[in-house]
């Protein structure tokens, strides 16, 4: 009893040490490590937008195939977490909340299909990978999926295992969907409750499951009632005609030799040649053990769910990016830690041997990702640049690019953000702007012969030029308009308000 309690006071301690170094790897250098850029603004802005004005968007993103959105689940994450933790870094610190709470649901994943150890080497693993640390500190819906894969597979084993009550398996469905509705390329774990449903034989939680997966798409819904179908039709079409835009080369040669050695690789950090390694030690050893009646059933359940997703993915016919494809990595978690754990020669668990060398390749990756992002560092260098200049004033910063001409907003809406977080905004602040495509107003007092970008003092190496010399008029009428966090609300969470789809 004595050598129990130590065991589990060990197991407690090492896990917690786990734990703690997956604090330390997401949240050092806050806040310089989080990654700012057009898009992350954009999300960033929404949360926080939309707790301040107690509203919730009925889309999410647009997809990069096509005009058609994403649900708005990672939209109400980021406005709820602003709710409870007013600062406009939670949508970032949220994200990296959720990181350290995909380590602790990897460790219940392993705990359930094998034992404590098991577990152990997940949670290590999952704090490690370089992927699931960059997850933590890029604000995008993408890495926002990692922490549904791990519930619903954790979910899913529940299920399986024990005699849980239908609403597990409303459960179940619900974050399948929320999921979905992050990427919809996560509608491949819907295979788990029909996995579940063929093994328990429980039609009621499989309908309870279908259930949670219907509500979780209701705000889709109700903007599809209202808005012409317009997500439905542009998916139709995309599936139909769109995707014949492009041409990816797709063989199954290069699918197995090519494409999953690298995506396992990119998810532990390890040369491909050492993931090809592994995952051969891992097929070896499930053989093994299958010959031998000696697999634990969980394992073989996930394996077929695995195995659904490696033959459709191979059918599908778009390029396969690995941010994408975040609901697979727990796989990659699972089957690479059943090879560490089942490697052994008698007693001896040589399968250890290969925990070092996945540090030791990855450590040069997670070591980069500690580093301030340099992007983020050259804001927060201009917006100081200015703030040198103009010590005790506020700003209004304007911007322009010409209708229906495509521009790169991510030196503009990072600039917002930093002046806003420095309480530097106002919109009766020091006119500022920062040029993309357009003319600079022509005040009436400027020579016509002198050149309009030396008219305006450059105020930072952002390009930054002062306005306060030129009336509010004049700039309107030269196409600038002012940004806020509210413009950026309006024009990408009520988009359809102008559009009218």
């Amino acid at each position: 009893m004595i050598n129990y309690l130590k065991k589990q006071k060990l197991q407690f301690y090492v896990f917690l040490g786990i734990l703690l170094l997956g604090i330390v790897l997401r949240f050092y250098n806050y806040p310089y490590r989080y990654s700012l850029g057009e898009e992350t603004i954009r999300d960033a802005v929404i949360g926080i937008e939309g707790a301040r004005q107690i509203q919730f968007p009925l889309t999410g993103s647009f997809s990069s195939l096509g005009p058609f959105t994403f649900g708005p689940w990672y939209a109400y994450q980021l406005i709820f977490f602003y709710l409870i933790f007013p600062f406009i870094y939670s949508p970032w610190i949220y994200l990296s909340i959720i990181s350290i709470i995909y380590i602790f649901i990897m460790y219940k994943i392993g705990r359930l299909l094998v034992g404590e150890w098991f577990g152990i080497i997940l949670a290590l693993l999952s704090a490690i990978s370089p992927t699931q640390i960059i997850s933590a500190t890029h604000l995008t819906s993408h890495n926002n999926t990692n922490l549904f894969a791990a519930l619903a597979v954790w979910i899913f084993l529940v299920l399986i295992s024990e005699n849980k009550s239908r609403w597990w398996g409303l459960l179940l469905g619900f974050v399948i969907g929320i999921g979905m509705n992050l990427h919809f390329q996560m509608g491949g774990l819907l295979i788990l409750p029909l996995i579940a449903l063929a093994y328990k034989r429980k039609l009621l939680n499989f309908l309870y499951s279908s259930l949670g997966v219907i509500i979780s798409f209701i705000p889709m819904l109700i903007f599809e009632m209202n808005n012409h179908w317009f997500t439905t039709r542009n998916i139709f079409f995309y599936l139909t005609e769109g995707k014949n835009a492009i041409y990816v080369p797709n063989r199954w040669l290069f699918y197995v030799r090519d494409f999953w050695p690298s995506f396992w690789a990119d998810a532990l950090g390890i040369p491909v040649w050492f993931a090809i390694i592994v995952i051969t030690i891992f097929i070896l050893t499930l053989g093994r053990l299958y010959y031998k009646k000696k697999i634990p059933l969980a394992l073989t359940l996930l394996v077929l769910a695995f195995l659904f997703n490696f033959v459709i993915l191979r059918y599908y016919w778009g390029p396969r990016f690995f941010g994408y494809l975040n609901f697979l990595r727990p796989f990659v978690f699972i089957f690479t830690a059943f090879a560490i754990y089942n490697l052994r020669y008698k007693r001896l668990l040589i399968g250890l041997i290969i925990l070092p060398f996945i540090v030791y390749f990855s450590f040069p990756r997670v070591a980069d990702e500690l580093g301030k992002d340099g992007f983020t560092m050259r804001i927060y260098n201009g917006v100081e640049e200015l703030e040198k200049k103009y010590p005790n004033k506020e700003f209004t910063l304007h911007t322009c690019s010409k209708e229906y001409k495509s521009s790169y907003n991510s030196v503009i809406f990072s600039t917002l953000f930093i002046l806003e977080y420095k309480n530097k905004y106002s919109d009766k602040g020091l006119r500022i702007g920062i040029n993309n495509d357009c003319e600079y107003p022509k005040p009436d007092n400027f020579s016509n012969n002198t050149k309009e970008i030396e008219s305006y003092p450059i105020l930072s190496s952002l390009g930054i030029v002062d306005f306060s010399l030129v009336s509010e008029s004049a700039i309107v009428k030269a196409g600038w308009e002012p940004i806020s966090l509210s413009y950026l609300y309006d024009r990408y969470a009520r988009w359809w308000f102008k559009e009218q789809p």
